[in-house]
């Protein structure tokens, strides 16, 4: 590296030196540049100087409508991450629900159709399409429920707002 190539590289890096940003090795090397060159020693004190006056300028201060307004957005943003995280709960637990409806009610509507129809006498080969349309209804309901449950508890949070 020649020593303009130096002078230039060290010039870019004084402002980073001024503010701290430099490493060990960066800050001994421009610290002896700065020994053998007036040059750069001069835009040292000019950054430094500049520096100085940043420290003195007061930190702007947000107004307290921008921090009541961020307030509100973020209080608004966690409610409805907890909501949104309630509704998945809601929901598996529907969806669990209705699993277990149709497993353990397969049983029981198998025994009461062929018990019912045994007594009666009457052949009834298509059993399987009445459960299906039993499941359907039991899987209709609960995600109307759901989405009611969901449309309902929005409207609360809106008019609590």
């Amino acid at each position: 590296m020649t020593d303009s190539d130096e002078h230039a590289e060290i010039l870019d890096q004084l402002p980073f030196f001024v503010a701290g940003l430099v490493d060990a090795d960066d800050e001994a090397r421009i610290a002896r540049h700065m020994a053998t060159c007036p040059d750069c020693a001069g835009e040292l004190e000019r950054w430094q100087l500049i520096s100085a006056g940043l420290r003195q300028l007061p930190t702007p201060q947000p107004s307290s409508a921008l921090f009541e307004r961020t307030r509100a957005m973020v209080a608004d943003r966690l409610a409805a991450k907890a909501e949104q995280r309630q509704n998945h709960i809601v929901l598996l637990l529907l969806v669990l629900f209705s699993w277990a409806v149709t497993l353990v009610t397969w049983p029981v509507f198998r025994f009461a159709t062929d018990g019912l129809l045994s007594f009666f006498d009457i052949r009834f080969h298509q059993i399987w399409l009445v459960f299906a349309i039993f499941s359907a209804f039991t899987w209709l309901t609960g995600g109307s429920a759901a989405l009611l449950l969901s449309l309902r508890r929005q409207d609360e949070r809106r008019s609590a707002l």
